[in-house]
């Protein structure tokens, strides 16, 4: 076994000789997809425990500092440093940057609330800022036409596609890979056991997180194909990589990205765009009115199991399916709102906020309220709906007729991670990447926009050597 911190730590001269040896654009991709495909979370203690709830995934700062996400993000840092510093003037901010801008100063300011030690507020601070803060930025500045887009909407495909194999072998041999490389892995045999096999993990958090990872990268193959916008991908006819991905997710039995995949499938194929805004109008309201009745609490899950005979079958009939996960997952968070409302503005400002209870809330939306409150839970469903917004109604974005398209699909594959946000605590962080690229569209003034040099921002430029 390797391991994780030294797992971490090599990933430093790794990613800066793919700084060196490829161009700018390419190596962040690689850094921080790749990275998050093949990194360890991070260096968790090992525990007896059968459900380490308290054990936390990389989108929020926790007990670990050094995990896949700050770590990737500090390689890019470093590596942009080094090898293409003059890029960074390239970056304009606008009003779309506010729900991020606030998301990053909400730690800093939570923390100022809860007279948390300035120990505890600036290492909350600066995960923050790497872990989220650095993939947007880069995604503003190197991913923000439609030749860049492409490139990532490639790299997420590949990354799909170099998971295939690790998934049909978990699949038969349970999740193997992660504990043999790293060792210890707090959520791997959580929801293993499925209908056929077992549900794969890989090198991810959990098997909801490589459900969604599976799934992002089929959505994105499939409108790659519809659009006639690759021939092929890794030397694979794009047809049959957007087969051979929604095979294989369809084969990892999460059942809430398979649900997710086929539900939003139908808004790649729909040509109206009246039509498909009211869609998304539509979902983007359900998921703050669903936030806004478990926030209040007007709707108790185990009140209406208790006092409807439909309700209670239903619930035992999940449950005899190996289903009962859902409204678990929903009974936590709901035992949760009432101390996460005790402090509404700004939250806890630590990751434990639930304080000692017998688990903990499962949705990200729930742990960043009770982390940091209302203006917390703003700044992340904003940051994650801007681009849905950038994307379909934003003049300039729609101005870009060659990457309209693309954006569009990129948006929809953010917005499922949104939805899965609903119920599961994590987030594949690269995807911020594509929300910066997306929100840089306000700035496309009908052309292509020029690097620090002069030519156009292609997926050939070269870093400053």
């Amino acid at each position: 076994m390797i391991p994780p911190l030294i797992a971490l730590f090599a990933w430093i001269p790794i990613s800066l000789i793919i700084f060196w040896r490829r161009p700018v654009r390419q190596a962040i991709l690689i850094d921080f997809i790749g990275g998050w495909a093949v990194l360890p979370s991070a260096n968790f203690v090992p525990t007896a425990a059968r459900f380490p709830y308290w054990i936390l995934g990389n989108s929020l700062p926790s007990d670990y500092f050094f995990t896949k996400a700050s770590m990737t993000a500090l390689c890019a840092v470093l590596g942009v440093l080094l090898f293409d510093r003059r890029s960074l003037h390239r970056f304009r901010p606008s009003l779309w940057d506010l729900p991020m801008l606030a998301w990053c100063v909400v730690p800093l300011l939570s923390g100022i609330a809860n007279e948390l030690g300035i120990r505890s507020i600036l290492r909350t601070e600066a995960y923050q800022l790497l872990a989220w803060g650095t993939p947007y930025v880069f995604g503003r500045i190197y991913f923000c036409n439609a030749d860049a887009l492409k490139l990532a909407a490639r790299a997420f495909v590949i990354a799909g596609l170099a998971y295939i194999p690790i998934c049909i072998l978990e699949i038969f041999t349970g999740p193997q890979l992660y504990a043999r490389l790293y060792g210890y892995e707090p959520y791997r045999w959580i929801g293993a056991p499925r209908y056929l096999g077992f549900r794969p993990i890989g090198l991810l958090e959990d098997g909801n997180q490589l459900g969604i990872w599976m799934a992002t990268s089929a959505l994105i193959a499939i409108w790659l194909w519809r659009r006639k916008l690759v021939a092929e991908i890794a030397g694979i006819p794009i047809a049959w990589a957007a087969m051979l991905l929604l095979a294989v997710t369809i084969a990892c039995q999460s059942a809430g990205s398979i649900v997710l995949l086929l539900g939003l499938l139908p808004f790649l194929c729909f040509n109206q765009r009246s039509l498909v805004r009211a869609l998304a109008t539509m979902i983007v309201l359900g998921i703050v009115a669903l936030m806004g009745l478990r926030l209040t609490n007007l709707v108790s899950l185990r009140s209406i199991v208790n006092h409807s005979a439909v309700a209670r079958d239903a619930a035992y009939g999940l449950r005899d399916i190996g289903r009962g996960s859902f409204a678990w997952r929903l009974a936590q968070d709901e035992k949760n709102v009432g101390t996460a409302l005790a402090k509404p503005i700004l939250g806890y400002g630590g990751s434990n906020w639930w304080k000692g209870g017998t688990s903990r809330p499962w949705a990200l939306w729930l742990l960043a309220f009770g982390m940091y409150g209302a203006v917390g839970l703003l700044a992340l469903e904003g940051l994650q709906f801007a681009p849905l917004a950038i994307a379909m109604w934003s003049p300039s974005a729609r101005s870009d007729v060659a990457g309209h398209d693309l954006r569009f699909a990129l948006a929809v594959v953010i917005l499922m991670s949104a939805i899965d946000n609903l119920l599961n605590g994590s987030m594949i962080l690269p995807l911020l990447l594509l929300i910066g690229g997306i929100g840089n569209a306000i700035h496309i003034p009908g052309k292509r926009e020029m690097d620090s040099d002069g030519s156009p921002l292609t997926e050939e430029i070269v870093p400053t050597r």
